[in-house]
């Protein structure tokens, strides 16, 4: 029996543009499979603290017992432009959900993003008064800015701490329901239905740990 293949033409790093390359077809197959596969979805119970898909930035993460943790360092605060530490994956969806636990502690602030060109959902919490979940209609800019999405009822950071918090979002066609601890509500808004291409966790102040990550 022949086997089939298939010419590709990639970049190479030692290389001036591209080279050509003859791949067995069900290789090429499994190829894109891995590598855009992945993309789409992902879980991350943080049990290898090198997954290549995490970013682990500005600040000092610890992963024990599929749990990450981090304590916010003020100087790298500053270094950042008031950005404190901060978990980030690709993902690729639309409609879908997106959960994570994460457990607070003096955090002044937790903030739980998906960003496509720009911040596309965001839900911020804060120590005191309750919190914000907001979207955008288009790509964020100082010209556009966030819609708010729900105005009551979302907990305060200070009402969590110490304690592992639920977060989950169902997406599907512009609308959805969102999960922050005990509160739960209906959400409607355009931001939802647009293409979402990263998932990240951030704090400043504090310290927050984070497990059970999944996006699919």
């Amino acid at each position: 029996m022949t086997k089939k293949t298939l010419c590709v033409r990639v970049c190479h790093p030692s290389v001036h543009g591209m080279i050509a390359i003859r791949l067995p077809l069900a290789a090429l197959t499994l190829l894109l499979t891995v590598s855009f596969g992945q993309a789409a979805g992902f879980s991350d119970d943080f049990s290898d603290a090198k997954l290549e898909i995490r970013q682990a930035l500005r600040g000092e993460w610890i992963f024990k017992d599929k749990v990450a943790s981090c304590v916010s360092d003020p100087g790298l605060y500053l270094k950042f432009k008031n950005h404190g530490p901060i978990l980030r994956w690709p993902c690729e969806i639309n409609d879908g959900t997106v959960e994570s636990e994460f457990k607070p502690q003096g955090c002044e602030r937790v903030v739980i993003s998906l960003n496509e060109d720009g911040h596309v959902f965001r839900v911020s919490l804060k120590e005191e008064g309750g919190g914000s979940v907001f979207g955008w209609i288009g790509k964020s800019s100082k010209e556009n800015k966030s819609q708010q999405i729900v105005k009551k009822g979302v907990p305060s950071l200070a009402s969590l701490y110490g304690q592992w918090v639920k977060f989950k979002l169902v997406m599907k066609n512009g609308a959805g329901i969102i999960q922050i601890g005990d509160f739960k509500a209906p959400i409607k808004h355009d931001s939802l239905a647009r293409e979402k291409g990263e998932f990240t966790i951030s704090f400043a102040s504090g310290e927050c740990a984070v497990r059970n990550v999944l996006v699919k």
